[in-house]
């Protein structure tokens, strides 16, 4: 895969890059549809590639998958810890979509792109790159056209499972994750990524089948996970106990615990605005939520700089 000349006015930036395709064939009685994303570093060595089905009561369209392969491509760089990438797009709606000089008016779209945006605030820089012939991109069309012949296919009996998001098959059934609400299946890896990346982005763990909305529990995949992401998910469960409008958080930097500030009590002592951290007992103010100021006033203590004192 050879770098594409940007179009005139973009200016080149030494980063990873990001190839994606999304298929869709009417070739058998049913709608069939799957997509590919591969991951290169700058001299185009290989780091991450997949391929997935697209399994979906409904007809989806060309469009949709194309911009469920992006969504699923930049979740992988955020992953991988990738700060710039280059967006190779073939498909010139999906390039107008990214640079946001159009927009639109279908609802599924619209939702796919705003998952796009927001997983693109994370990153440094990602630019989107107009690929103008497919030989650019031949590696990961390939890709995206098995996962359509793979679904045109006679199958045979097979105790083992087939992951439909790492496109993984042969898996024994011990390594398979079942959701719960909905029934679907994963590998026990692909959820593991999920899972973190969906806590590192502030969300819940829901279903990876598209459009799913059931909730994966915390119960439900404890022993797949690291203590530190049960920390975060245990946080987040907490976090969304809460209104947003509700939440406060310890000043204190060595412990930043979440409290309610309907459930803190008042401070025994004659300033109405001190409250304690139910966690690590130190005292704050609860109008500016800093650290607690009693001789002076919230914007006074905060016209001493970002480390005041408690002198």
């Amino acid at each position: 895969m050879e770098d594409d000349p940007k179009p005139a006015g973009e200016i080149k930036i030494e980063s990873y890059s990001l190839y994606f395709k999304g298929l869709v064939s009417e070739e058998t009685t049913e709608l069939l549809a799957g997509f590919a994303v591969a991951i290169c570093d700058k001299d185009d060595n290989l780091l991450f590639q997949m391929k997935e089905q697209v399994h979906d009561s409904r007809v989806v369209t060309l469009m949709e998958v194309e911009l469920m392969a992006l969504k699923r491509g930049l979740t992988e760089v955020v992953r991988l810890g990738i700060d710039h990438i280059s967006i190779y797009c073939d498909h010139y709606q999906i390039f107008e979509l990214v640079m946001e000089r159009s927009v639109s008016e279908q609802e599924n779209i619209v939702l796919l792109m705003d998952d796009v945006q927001r997983i693109r605030q994370r990153l440094t820089s990602s630019v989107p790159v107009l690929v103008m012939t497919r030989n650019q991109i031949e590696f990961v069309y390939e890709l995206a056209m098995e996962t359509i012949v793979s679904e045109i296919r006679i199958d045979m009996p097979d105790h083992n499972k087939t992951c439909s998001i790492c496109s993984g098959d042969n898996i024994e059934p011990e390594q398979i994750f079942s959701v719960a609400l909905c029934g679907h299946e994963f590998c026990m890896e692909c959820v593991k990524q999920h899972i973190e990346v969906k806590l590192l982005s502030g969300g819940v763990p829901r279903c990876l089948h598209y459009q799913c909305e059931s909730n994966i529990t915390l119960g439900s995949c404890g022993n797949i996970l690291t203590s530190k992401l049960k920390a975060m998910w245990e946080l987040r469960i907490e976090e969304e106990s809460i209104p947003v409008a509700e939440r406060v958080y310890c000043p204190n930097p060595l412990c930043s615990s979440l409290m309610s500030v309907t459930k803190l009590s008042n401070s025994t002592r004659e300033d109405v605005t001190m409250r304690t951290c139910v966690k690590c007992g130190e005292p704050f103010c609860i109008n500016c939520k800093l650290p607690w100021h009693s001789n002076l006033s919230c914007n006074d203590y905060k016209s001493l700089g970002p480390n005041p004192t408690a002198d």
